[in-house]
């Protein structure tokens, strides 16, 4: 039962363990609850946005628009007062131009506003016509110097200037031709040799030589060669010459002994043979292996 006793460091380890528990459960419900709120606040700031765009659009078309209006206004103003002003001069009577009135205007619109700022520069307008020569001058008379020989004065070069600020990048010049192909090469000096490679496949045999001059045997007394070994057995001679037909009487010397022969086949059996003498008489038989024996009462 010792051995599962709990020890300190069984409860320090379930302390980190709850409190690692705890903390991821927090961790999860907080993202389960902030990503909708940030998913929320950031859809609303985009439909605002929407619409405060849309209405600066709008505000800046009305605002476009009244100003067209205002220049059609006054440019038609400006042709009134420039009409009105001509005399009798053969175009017919006077036209009087009426000036409009500054409290009402036929166009349903407010009395005009105070002028606007200058507008941006138009553009440059064409040349005007060469103008005509102007007349020659009076010939010019050369007056002497009050001073009856002018000092030659040599004014020795100033320092120069401070270094002027870096100019503007120039615009792009115009691509060039392609040049010229350059020159060949000269050679290189030779590298150092490779190693060796890999054995290459055996080749063909090459075509027979030319025959070369046939030799010559020279007798050259040296030392005795090792024994070679035993040539193939030869074949049968001639037959020899009859010898000399041996005196009768004589025994000849006893020849070598044969080869041993090979063994010869099993035999038949043997007839079966005579009977055999009789054995001596044995002893007599004794009556100790035999049980008591029982006889009736009275005997």
């Amino acid at each position: 039962m010792s051995e599962f006793k709990e020890s300190d460091e069984h409860r320090q380890m379930r302390k980190v363990a709850f409190f690692a528990i705890v903390v991821s459960t927090v961790a999860v419900i907080a993202s389960v609850v902030t990503l909708p709120m940030l998913y929320s606040y950031v859809a609303s700031f985009q439909s605002h946005l929407i619409i405060e765009t849309d209405f600066c659009k709008t505000r800046a078309r009305d605002m476009w628009m009244e100003m067209t209006i205002l220049h059609q206004h006054e440019t038609a103003n400006f042709r009134a007062k420039r009409q009105g002003g001509y005399g009798n001069n053969g175009y017919g009577a006077p036209a009087v131009a009426a000036e409009p009135n500054a409290g009402c205007c036929g166009c349903q619109q407010g009395p005009p506003g105070p002028p606007g700022a200058p507008g941006d520069d138009g553009e440059a307008g064409l040349d005007g016509k060469h103008g005509h020569d102007g007349q020659h001058g009076r010939n010019g008379q050369v007056l002497r110097s009050a001073i009856p020989q002018e000092p030659c004065i040599i004014c020795p070069p100033g320092p120069p200037g401070p270094q002027g600020s870096g100019g503007n990048k120039g615009p792009r010049g115009p691509k060039g031709k392609n040049g010229d192909n350059g020159g060949d090469g000269k050679p290189g000096p030779q590298g150092m040799a490779g190693p060796p490679g890999n054995q290459g496949p055996v080749g063909p045999p090459g075509l027979p030589g030319p025959k070369g001059e046939a030799g010559r045997v020279n007798q050259v007394n040296g030392p005795a060669g090792p024994h070679g070994p035993p040539g193939p057995a030869g074949g049968l001679g001639p037959k020899g010459v009859p010898g000399v037909d041996g005196t009768p009487g004589e025994a000849g010397p006893q020849g070598p002994p044969g080869d041993q022969g090979s063994q010869g086949s099993k035999g038949l059996p043997g007839p079966p043979g005579p009977p055999g003498n009789p054995g001596p008489v044995g002893d007599a038989g004794t009556c100790d292996h035999c049980p008591t024996p029982r006889t009736p009462p009275g005997y």
